[in-house]
């Protein structure tokens, strides 16, 4: 039978499965046949024992890679590490190198109508690739197991520095505290976000996008 684990009890190693069937059914960690703990939401499969669940083994949904679409628009799932940087990153800093340096070329030729074209063009560059940069992160954020509420932090602290430079005729105290936490802010996404693997399996935000024994 199939059911989903509805909570689970470190302390006392006892959880619950609401099984398919419409019923619940208690379990310990004796009747778990896999090396991860039960989490809240795994699909599992097993077998009831009157109101006992034994030899319970974890079902792994399957990953469906985000189209295209998706995956530059949609802030739903979770993609890997390689996914990030391969599909996200590295294209767009490349093309973002090859701009500036097709723009410096053409400002030492003083071919300025060239110049002016390329600085245009990297100036709507930002506001077009904002929510995908948002959407892909959020993805990766998901891919931590946490919420992707968390680009509140990766983005206030700069768009708050921002403000304050334009504004103030000087550097101020608070401008550089908040260069200080966008520093730190940025150092702690791209260790947590960009280099760290995901969590292994299924979490509440989908089935692991890597293959794994």
């Amino acid at each position: 039978m199939r059911g989903n684990v509805i909570g689970f009890d470190v302390d006392t190693n006892t959880g619950s499965i609401s099984g398919h069937d419409g019923k619940r059914y208690e379990f310990a960690t004796v009747d778990w046949h896999e090396r991860r703990t039960p989490a809240r939401g795994n699909l599992v499969d097993f077998a009831p024992d009157g109101q006992r669940a034994t030899q319970i083994y974890l079902l792994e949904p399957e990953y469906l890679p985000p189209t295209f679409g998706q995956f530059l628009f949609s802030a739903r799932g979770r993609i890997s590490r390689s996914q990030f940087w391969l599909k996200w990153v590295l294209p767009v800093l490349a093309i973002t190198v090859v701009l500036l340096i097709v723009l410096i070329a053409a400002v030492l030729t003083g071919n300025l109508a060239t110049a002016a074209f390329l600085s245009v063009i990297l100036m709507v560059c930002f506001p077009i690739t904002l929510w995908p940069n948002i959407a892909v992160l959020i993805k990766r954020i998901h891919d931590r197991d946490k919420s992707g509420w968390l680009m509140v932090v990766y983005y206030v602290p700069g768009i708050l520095y921002y403000i304050i430079s334009f504004t103030a005729e000087q550097q101020s105290p608070a401008a550089m505290f908040l260069s200080l936490i966008t520093l730190v802010v940025g150092i702690w996404f791209f260790v947590e976000f960009g280099c760290m693997r995901g969590t292994i399996g299924a979490n509440r935000y989908g089935p692991d996008p890597v293959v794994h024994p």
